[in-house]
């Protein structure tokens, strides 16, 4: 018994602050705009992380069926001994003894289970980035592809194979936030469920206040279960959000270089039939567009500042409660992680704005160009 107990206790060590870190480098290369790549250190990092989490389960598993072993024995001999007490012929210290032993093994046996479940958590969140680093190399890759081929000039022909591609590409991401809509509003479902049984247990258990009978018990666990289903089932909810944010980013950038190539073949045979009546009309609607884009970054600058500035009020706030975790604090945390998210999509869209605003300069400058 005692050889299985150090077994399970080597299993405190688990967990993945490495994969923790991990996360936190591709949120940090995302929040930044820099590219990951699947042939970068930083994903094969992820892939060597999983397969170690993996092992590192296989063990815990393994330990775990060594645990149960000695407790179906120590279980089995709790019977007997409950039988012999019965009948007035046994020492009622020796089941103590026994209790205790069970009691041992669970608590061991916790920890191991505990250990594989910051496993599997660790594993599902590197996974998911690995899902969002092929997404974005894909769709970053055909955006850098068609701006290139403008870029020197040539046109992108809609029924080209780049062109192709990135209609499937689009096509793909939108389907695939249509079946994260469905599954959203089936786990909306689940969880309406789970906290109306959380209601009817909770009501049930305040009848029963003051007791600690076995009914009370198992009413008190019950709402605990239930307690932990609704935050996995909130939990899955935010999953598929962050996924369905993350399709509309890439769809977005797939449109604007599909609008992009169709603007270059648009201004591209403006210029080749020599209008120049018409060339003057498109240069005043990219002056105006031009305007429009530069009055929208001023206002996007004063939102990020007034985010910016919300960002130190609260955390100031926040320091003169440093020791205490109430609903209050709560409430100011995530006040502050929404202003931090508010500048981080008023800084992207800025980078979109630049993005445009550098394209219809030079659309400009080669019209200007053909019209002298």
């Amino acid at each position: 018994l005692s050889a299985v107990t150090q077994l399970a206790r080597c299993g405190r060590h688990f967990g993945s602050a490495e994969a923790q870190g991990l996360v936190a480098k591709v949120e940090a290369k995302s929040a930044s705009g820099r590219p990951i790549r699947k042939d970068s250190p930083l994903y094969a990092e992820m892939l060597e992380e999983v397969d170690r989490l993996r092992a590192e389960n296989d063990k815990i598993l393994a330990k775990v069926d060594e645990l149960n072993v000695s407790r179906t024995k120590l279980v089995s001999e709790s019977s007997e001994l409950i039988a012999a007490i019965h009948q007035g012929g046994q020492d009622p210290s020796h089941m103590a003894e026994t209790l205790e032993k069970i009691e041992d093994l669970d608590q061991n046996q916790g920890e191991l289970r505990s250990s594989q479940i910051q496993n599997y958590l660790s594993i599902g969140a590197l996974k998911r980035q690995m899902v969002t680093v092929q997404k974005n190399e894909e769709v970053m890759q055909l955006s850098k592809d068609i701006y290139e081929q403008i870029g020197r000039g040539e046109a992108v022909p809609e029924d080209g194979p780049l062109a192709a591609s990135l209609d499937n590409a689009a096509n793909r991401l939108s389907e695939e936030f249509d079946s994260f809509s469905k599954s959203i509003a089936a786990a909306k479902k689940e969880l309406e469920n789970v906290v109306g049984r959380v209601r009817s247990v909770e009501l049930s258990l305040r009848a029963r206040r003051g007791k600690a009978d076995h009914e009370a018990e198992t009413l008190r666990f019950n709402l605990i279960s239930g307690l932990y289903e609704a935050r996995r089932k909130n939990a899955q909810l935010t999953r598929y959000r962050i996924q369905q944010a993350l399709n509309v980013k890439l769809i977005a950038v797939l449109e604007r270089a599909r609008e992009a190539f169709r603007f270059h073949s648009r201004i591209q045979a403006l210029i080749d039939s020599g209008d120049k009546a018409q060339m003057e009309v498109e240069v005043a609607s990219l002056l105006r567009e031009i305007n429009a884009t530069q009055k929208h970054a001023t206002e996007l600058e004063a939102s990020k500042e007034i985010h910016s500035k919300e960002i130190q009020d609260v955390t100031v706030k926040l320091r003169e409660f440093e020791d205490k975790v109430t609903p209050e604090t709560g409430k100011l945390r995530e006040k502050l992680i929404a202003a931090l998210r508010e500048e981080e999509f008023c800084m992207k869209r800025l980078e979109v704005l630049r993005q445009v605003q550098v394209q219809d300069i030079k659309f400009l400058a080669s019209l200007r160009q053909a019209m002298a």
